[in-house]
């Protein structure tokens, strides 16, 4: 019997000290999580929209034509020092792109297309709060990419592309952060042989954390 009584007032005592374990870091707002570590925005796809413009050199001069594109996935990750907002790395896989029939007389679509960051950028983060704020990031990026034509496809070198902006919104909490990202891209992305060139590239995209 009092083996009972005391493994019952045992049992008592952790029941009543117990704690859940922590789940990780907790901040106090947006500024604070970026500012002490590199925060990872997921980038789901959804409701992402944008435009890439494409032409072709033929006899009877340039030919071009305006493609849809959207975003299969991506993955963001923003640190904060001092007054810079740094994007360490960026991935960006986006759908098939249908080029449109007058560039080649046939059916025409880049595929596997990815968007990755060749080295880190960062540029002057405006607050309006702790919670809120927003950049522009010109991001050096290169492309990996495969055409096909008619059925037949051909993957294609990677490309580095000139620098694009990256333009920020952030806004959320300590605990959970999203952003609006826009990237535009003017003039002559990527040229071949005087006779293919990708230019204005606008793409609108979200990203969050997941916690």
């Amino acid at each position: 019997m009092r083996a009972l009584a005391l493994t019952s007032i045992l049992l008592a005592a952790c029941a009543g000290t117990s704690t859940d374990a922590p789940t990780g870091p907790t901040f106090a707002s947006v500024h604070d999580r970026l500012a002490t570590e590199a925060t990872r925005l997921f980038i789901s796809g959804e409701g992402s929209s944008g435009s890439l413009d494409a032409k072709r050199y033929t006899s009877a001069g340039w030919v071009d034509g305006t493609s849809a594109i959207s975003i299969s996935s991506g993955e963001l990750s923003m640190k904060l020092t001092g007054d810079q907002l740094s994007a360490q790395m960026f991935d960006l896989s986006l759908d098939p792109i249908d080029l449109p029939d007058s560039l080649f007389g046939q059916p025409a679509r880049l595929t596997d297309v990815r968007v990755t960051l060749a080295s880190s950028a960062s540029a002057t983060a405006t607050w309006t709060d702790n919670d809120d704020a927003t950049a522009t990031i010109p991001m050096k990026l290169d492309l990996g990419w495969s055409i096909s034509i008619n059925g037949g496809v051909t993957q294609l070198g990677a490309q580095h592309l000139p620098v694009i902006p990256l333009d920020v919104m952030l806004t959320g909490a300590g605990d959970h952060v999203d952003a609006t990202l826009d990237l535009h891209g003017d003039g002559t992305l990527w040229s071949w042989a005087g006779l293919i060139e990708l230019s204005k590239l606008d793409l609108s995209f979200a990203g969050a954390t997941v916690d």
